[in-house]
């Protein structure tokens, strides 16, 4: 083949191959809904569990940063505890081998039938329920696909004037190939595509075996060092993933490296007569380098396991929406007693009101967080107390319990309306708080009622809830009063009057919404009696 044809061909693989990795990722995330993440929490109690989950995940995602996206956020909203987080994230590593180890192998011909079968399946919309597994099939085909093409481009080129010049560069600088691993890996974002990249490239033995198993050590440090430009703006749980992503793979990828300098430079048998037992081949014994590497880096981690979590939790502590969104009372363990669960669901509804009083804040111009994100959390908080109400209902339970609970699912409804209303108030008017007269008389008024509820809420008492009643009483007449007010201020902007009559209809959602809920708390507690 002619040198354009070769470069043609291989920048064809690389496409193919990374629109494979990004096709994985993204429709393992579609997947990865509400109800796997139920199922990982479930199923990682035990330890062995974990780690064998987090090797098939690793196996299915081939990427360690969709594994590290996915905990994050169960951890964040309380299913995962951090230590148990790490350890499925460090048995994913070994997972991400078995790409290295199918790139080392000829699977052309199956490859082609992956891809004409998945393909067939997408463009005729068979099994539509299955889509996003066909579509990561159909990803999974063009990985593979992509890393024969770029064999075919590189096989020529090693026997070549180029080749050989390269080839002896290395020979004489192996070190060298450390630092090209670690910035491949710095630049692709995922180990086993650079370390299936570096098989493939080498099909033509246009590396010594030195120089390739130090480029595989030097994945290890590449790793640190993307993770650590991605998530220097990164808080709270993510940062901590993060960081301890960082730490072990520059143990890892630094602990390699000197044994693989010490056993060439004494020819004591260290790694490189380890895979020399194993395989006979070139491909196979770096394949079989990075399974090592991962090894060490499983072995590193769990060694750190024991103190990581209060370690990195003191570096990078919780965000207030992070803790916000977690649950602090509702878990597994609550469903096994029923009858108190209602009262810990009631706790959780406690906490909601909480993010209500926050977003008043904002629109006074007070609050130190951002009201999207406090409002993202409480939606998160939001929906794991719909599912808790779900799960409860759907057990075999007394006929009282189970109507106060269809009553609570009312209650939470009443609740994410509020909760969604009030922050568009909030939003509305958080900018607006100096230039606006009514705007904070608005905002006081509101606050003053949230707050009796808040009070209602935590003490059940009926005097509470009577005021509540009478605070949440028609207003409409003090609305129209507003109103008027602001026909009669000609110097107002028309921006400010247009969001004013915005708040005005919010303000007047909210109080009816507030209204329904003191209603339920007097049925309520006429049930609890």
């Amino acid at each position: 083949m002619k040198m354009l044809e070769l470069i043609a061909l291989y920048l064809a693989g690389v496409s193919f191959f990374f629109t494979g990795v990004g096709g994985i990722s993204d429709n393992l995330r579609l997947m990865s809904g509400q109800k796997f993440r139920l199922l990982l929490a479930r199923a990682t109690h035990h330890p062995v569990i974990a780690g064998l989950l987090g090797l098939a995940m690793g196996a299915m995602t081939q990427s360690e940063s969709v594994v590290a996206f996915i905990l994050t956020g169960m951890v964040a909203t309380g299913m995962l505890s951090l230590g148990r987080a790490l350890l499925v994230l460090s048995c994913s590593n070994i997972g991400t081998a078995v790409l290295v180890f199918i790139a080392a192998v000829d699977l052309h011909l199956p490859v082609l039938f992956l891809i004409g079968f998945s393909g067939l399946v997408l463009a005729f919309k068979v099994w539509a329920k299955w889509k996003p597994g066909w579509a990561g099939l159909l990803s999974v085909g063009l990985v593979f696909f992509g890393l024969d093409m770029m064999k075919q481009a590189f096989k020529p080129l090693s026997s070549t004037s180029g080749g050989v010049d390269v080839s002896k560069f290395f020979d004489y600088w192996p070190d060298a190939a450390f630092f090209v691993g670690m910035i491949s890996r710095s630049v692709v974002h995922s180990s086993s595509s650079v370390a299936a990249i570096a098989i493939t490239v080498n099909k033509g033995g246009m590396l010594g075996e030195f120089p390739a198993m130090m480029g595989i050590a030097g994945l290890g440090v590449g790793t640190a060092v993307a993770t650590y430009l991605l998530s220097s703006n990164l808080r709270g749980v993510a940062r901590q993933i993060s960081v301890f992503q960082s730490i072990t793979n520059v143990a890892a990828g630094a602990l390699v490296a000197v044994l693989l300098i010490v056993e060439h430079m004494t020819g004591l048998p260290l790694l490189l007569a380890l895979v020399h037992l194993v395989s006979g081949s070139m491909s196979g014994r770096m394949a079989y380098m990075y399974f090592v590497f991962n090894l060490v880096l499983l072995a590193v981690s769990i060694a750190m396991l024991r103190f990581a979590p209060a370690w990195l939790a003191r570096m990078s502590p919780p965000t207030p929406e992070e803790d916000l969104s977690r649950p602090m009372y509702l878990q597994a363990e609550t469903l096994l007693s029923p009858e108190t669960a209602l009262d810990l669901v009631a706790l959780e509804q406690l906490r909601v009101i909480g993010a209500l009083e926050e977003y008043l804040k904002a629109a006074r111009g007070e609050a130190g967080v951002k009201l999207a994100t406090l409002h993202d959390a409480a939606g998160t908080l939001g929906t794991e107390i719909t599912l808790f109400i779900e799960t409860l209902t759907r057990m075999p339970i007394a006929t009282g319990l189970a109507a106060r609970a269809i009553s609570f699912q009312r209650k939470q409804e009443t609740l994410r309306a509020l909760e969604e209303n009030v922050y568009q108030f909030a939003e509305t008017l958080h900018s607006r708080h100096d230039a606006m007269k009514l705007a904070g008389r608005l905002v006081e008024a509101l606050d003053t009622i949230v707050l009796t509820a808040a009070d209602a809420l935590k003490t059940k008492e009926a005097g509470d809830v009577d005021m509540l009643v009478q605070l949440t009483d028609d207003r409409g007449g003090m609305m129209e009063r507003l109103r008027d007010r602001m026909r009669l201020d000609e110097n107002q902007a028309v921006e400010d009057v247009s969001a004013m009559h915005y708040a005005t209809t919010l303000f007047e959602r909210n109080v009816w919404l507030l209204r329904q809920l003191a209603l339920w708390m007097r049925e309520d507690a006429k049930t609890s009696a």
